[in-house]
This record gives structure tokens, sequence and C-alpha cells, in this order.
């Protein structure tokens, strides 16, 4: 079986560039790993060439990224077909998704690819792109199998009207529909006012890599990071936005270090931005218990979970957060809300603690209790690292089905 995949966003090694997409660059690696042909595809807008291209601000901005025609990341072949951009934006006469639709079109008749609808599938996020990378496969003859893993579901279709409508019209002419955890297949269903077929696929942790670390290893990443060696870390690691949950955690310490100042709080986050982390630490008495250490790529935050005793998450909404997934295969105590997919995959009191969102009152009460308690620390570490390698898996464990998934669907 040969896979054309469609991530919204995808790493490139490029100066000013951060790694985005690595979650889906490991579901592609593992899908490899089973057995198939994946390619990956990422329409980009056009720009013309030097010195034209400073004759608009958007063509500067794609001119800057330099991106290839066809490129490799770590061993994964990606394909950068231009969309039509015109200026002024007046002069195109055809829709951003008609464009896209024929770019992706273009790109194979230009490629001389012969597209065999036994053989060829596109698999996408949602939305915008993968509802739109759907649109072109049936043009193309082929299947589509499309992946909800969050705010696709629980945030896109409440923009606006046509947000809705796009949504709606793209799970119910799937020919598969995926989701990261139940609840958002569930809620795709309250949306669209009917029951559609989906099937679960989790994301996965690499508990080979997301492991325990010794006590010398521990002791070294804390001095590389300067993180304190004689207090209860705290780690969370997440988008610099308020529904992270970072306020909520910074009010709860806050309360905290009245009576407990064992504890440091290490802070790992990315844009997109709607506050700065560091000042809201700072304005509630926190500077010299908050170890700022901002984005990390990907490859080094392994470390950064063998430093930490307590991972705290108390998110607003996620669809479900492989933070999560990867602090507990690291054996980490797990703190998080509630919401979405979570109860999912984590156990109140069993392999992590669960509590509503936006509740100030019990985060205190929780984060006062995993401080000052090391045995129930290490035991809901223990859980939850035992159920992430037996019961949950890795991107390997869950490519296996996914695999199948895609296959048993082409034969139908």
């Amino acid at each position: 079986m040969r896979i054309w995949a469609f991530p919204t966003i995808y790493p490139y090694k490029h100066s000013g560039s951060k790694s985005h997409g690595i979650f889906a660059h490991r579901q592609y690696k593992a899908l490899i790993k089973s057995g198939a042909e994946l390619q990956v595809v990422i329409p980009i807008l056009w720009n013309p060439p030097f010195p034209f291209y400073l004759l608009h601000k958007e063509w500067k901005q794609y001119a800057a990224m330099e991106y290839p025609a066809k490129r490799i990341y770590d061993g994964v072949t990606v394909h950068h077909p231009r969309i039509s951009n015109i200026k002024p934006n007046r002069l195109e006469k055809k829709s951003y998704i008609e464009r896209y639709i024929e770019s992706v079109v273009t790109f194979f008749k230009d490629n001389n690819i012969v597209l065999d609808p036994a053989n060829d599938i596109f698999f996408s996020q949602w939305l915008p792109e993968g509802a739109t990378a759907q649109m072109a496969a049936h043009r193309l003859g082929l299947k589509s199998a499309l992946l909800s893993i969050g705010d696709d579901v629980v945030v896109e279709p409440y923009r606006s009207e046509a947000h809705r409508q796009h949504f709606v019209k793209a799970v119910t002419e799937a020919d598969w529909n995926l989701t990261v955890a139940d609840y958002l297949g569930r809620e795709t269903n309250k949306i669209v006012g009917k029951t559609l077929d989906y099937d679960v696929v989790h994301m996965g942790a690499d508990y080979n890599n997301f492991k325990p670390g010794t006590p010398e290893e521990v002791a070294q990443i804390k001095k590389e990071y300067g993180i304190p060696a004689d207090k209860i870390i705290l780690l969370n690691a997440g988008s610099a936005i308020v529904r992270k949950g970072w306020i909520d955690i910074f009010d709860a310490l806050k309360e905290i270090k009245k009576t407990n100042d064992n504890f440091a709080i290490v802070g790992v986050y990315g844009g997109p931005y709607d506050i700065n982390v560091a000042e809201e630490a700072a304005k509630r008495g926190l500077a010299d218990n908050f170890i700022d250490i901002g984005e990390v790529v990907p490859e080094k935050l392994n470390a950064l979970y063998k430093a930490g005793d307590i991972f705290c998450l108390p998110s607003h909404w996620e669809g479900i957060a492989v933070a999560v997934m990867e602090s507990m295969a690291t054996g980490m105590a797990v703190l998080t809300t509630n919401v979405c997919g979570h109860p999912e995959l984590v156990t109140d009191d069993v392999t992590g603690i669960l509590i509503p969102p936006k509740r100030v009152d019990l985060l205190t009460e929780k984060l006062r209790l995993l401080i000052s308690d090391a045995e129930l620390r290490q035991r809901l570490g223990r859980n939850a690292r035992e159920f992430m390698m037996k019961e949950w898996g890795s991107y390997d464990d869950i490519a296996v089905r996914l695999y199948k998934l895609l296959q048993d669907g082409l034969k139908k």
C-alpha cells in the first residue's frame, strides 16, 4: 500500500523554523516500519523568483523559507507542490480550495506518478488542509482517511458557520474517520447530528526512549539545566497560552508556597503565545521557584522528563495531550484535567490524578499532596509506565493496527 500523507505541519530544519509536526512524523515513521510506502505532501503558496518576491510581504515570507520541491527529513520523502498565489488577490479567479486541489493534481501529473485506487490512499488531518486534501483524493479517484487530533473537533467547527459546514462535509464524505480519542469521535457525531463510524487510533509514546533516568543521568541533567537537586521538581510542557493551565498552576503554587517552599517548576513552552509565562510566575512571587527553559527541540524533551517528579498539565481542553503520554512513559506522577480524551488515558489515583478544569482549589490540594508524598508519586509513576508499556503502546505498536485498518479499507 502507498500512503500519501498530508499533515497540517511537518518538521523543517531551516534557520528560524521550529520542530513543529514531530508527532505526525513519528506516526509516519512507524507506518513505514510496519510496511507502508509513505511519502508526505505539503502544498505551499507560490512565490516568484528574486527580485519580484520583494513586491509583497507574503511572497517574501515564503521565499525566505526556501521550501524545495522535494526534500528528505529523517528518511521520509517530503514534497512541496506550489499553490497558485497571484498578487493582488483580486487577480486570482479561483478559491484557495480550488487552487490547493489543482496543486495536488498537478503534482502527480508533473511527476508522472500513476495512481492506483487499489493501492494508493490519502491520509490527512482534518482542518483546514486535511478536508481539502480529501477533496483532491476524490478528484483523483482515491480513498481518503481523516485523522482528528483535538482542536479540529473541539474548536474549528465553532469558529463560524462556514467552518462548521466545511467540517461536516469532510467527515460525512470521508472513506475512514479516524480519531486519537473516543471522545473526539463522539463529539464529531454530536456536531454532525448523526452516527458516523470511526476508529480510535491513539498517538503513542516511545517507552524505550521515554523512560526513567538513572540517578547519575538525573544529576547530570539537573546540573545542565540549572534545576535544583534538593527540590521536588514539577514540569509543564505546552504552548504559552491560557488554556494550557499555566496561570492555574502558578495560582496554586502561590498558595502552596505559603507553607511549603520545597519545589521548583520547570517551564517548557513555545508558540503560539498569549501570555508571558515567566512574568506570570514572577507576579505570584514564584520567580525563585521557576526554571525558565522555554522552547526545547523534541529530541531533548526526554531529558527534562527524567529530571521531573510531577508532570502537571491542567488544560482547559485538549484532544489528548502527547506530553502526558510521554511523561507517563517516563514514570512521572501525572496531574492533569479530565477533559476530552484524558480520562481514556489516565485512571484517577491509579495511573495519575484527574481534576476538573479551572478548579484552582482542587489543583492546589492535589499538588500539595503530591509535593509532600513521595510514596504516592512513586506509585503513580510506576503504574503509569506499566500502563503505557502493556496497554497503551508506542507509535510502533499502534501503527501496526493503523496500517491494517487502512489495508482492510482499500479492499472494501
